[in-house]
């Protein structure tokens, strides 16, 4: 780490048969380290949605004299340590909670002094590493910019750290180590998938299908005013509809949808009919069905 030199000087005179005295203005040197980092580590997302992309930006920055070289950043990805259940038992153990991160493949890209360089990215348990081979030399800048996607459950503010190692040019290739963290705020929402299937895999003429859509919602906000279309086979025809939500079957009148040659729309425009889907909880995403029943000609 770079020290500061700080100086001030001092002078006592006579005048008259008395004294005084005057102190100078401070001078500052700053005397570099021979192997010395600086590490900064920012979010360009400060805000983001549940199952939604972070990313992140690392700056190493060699403000030593010497050649820094086996660059390497680890990130934990929001990795935490805890108490495991028996806290208050004497023999009570810590172990790594889950990253609420999970860094998206193939995302990291690395610059040195704003030219783009060759690095690599590995995944563990513990997070994900960065390595370049490329040495930093006095005044040289490394940055890392890279990608993490928020886990759907999280609602707390995620802490993230990336400590950078490098080694020292000298003979005894000794080691240093810098860090900086960087926060981001979870922002509630809904996040719908939708799943069909159908209750034969095979039919006859004359016999009754059913299709069922399952809505997942693995945010922690409910969906409201659901809207289903569906391109059925023309040899399909529709008799009933319904969907199920919190455990509660409601029969949908024909009224409430509409079919435009083969296509399904639900609800109609201009329904009062309303379909959501429930919020995530911590056992698990909220879900809605949607049933559609029809005979085959």
């Amino acid at each position: 780490m770079a020290t500061r030199l700080l100086n001030r000087a001092q002078i006592n005179y006579t005048f008259n048969g008395s004294g005084a005295s005057a102190i100078s203005n401070q001078t500052t040197t700053t005397l570099l380290d021979q192997y010395t980092m600086s590490v900064t580590k920012d979010t360009l997302t400060p805000e983001v949605k549940a199952c939604c992309n972070a990313t992140y930006v690392v700056r190493v920055e060699n403000n030593g004299t010497g050649t820094l070289s086996d660059i390497t950043v680890r990130d934990n990805l929001g990795a935490g340590r805890r108490r495991s259940d028996h806290q208050e038992s004497e023999r009570g153990h810590e172990h790594e909670s889950e990253a609420p991160l999970t860094y998206v493949e193939d995302s990291a890209v690395f610059y040195l002094n704003g030219t783009k360089i060759e690095g690599t990215a590995q995944t563990n348990r513990r997070g994900v590493t960065f390595e370049t081979d490329t040495p930093l030399e006095p005044g040289d800048n490394l940055l890392i910019i890279y990608v993490a996607t928020l886990d759907s459950s999280q609602t707390k503010p995620v802490t993230n750290t990336a400590t950078v190692t490098a080694r020292t040019g000298s003979v005894s290739r000794r080691e240093i180590t810098e860090s900086d963290t960087a926060t981001i705020r979870p922002i509630a929402c809904a996040a719908v998938s939708i799943f069909k299937t159908a209750d034969r895999d095979t039919v006859m003429s004359g016999d009754t299908l059913t299709y069922t859509f399952t809505l997942m919602n693995s945010g922690f906000k409910a969906a409201d005013e659901i809207t289903l279309t569906d391109e059925f086979p023309e040899e399909f025809t529709v008799t009933s509809v319904s969907y199920t939500s919190n455990g509660v079957t409601t029969p949908v009148s024909s009224d409430d949808y509409t079919i435009t040659g083969d296509t399904l729309t639900l609800p109609a425009s201009g329904s009062d009919l309303v379909i959501g889907v429930p919020a995530a909880k911590k056992a698990g995403p909220g879900i809605t069905t949607i049933t559609i029943t029809g005979t085959v000609a």
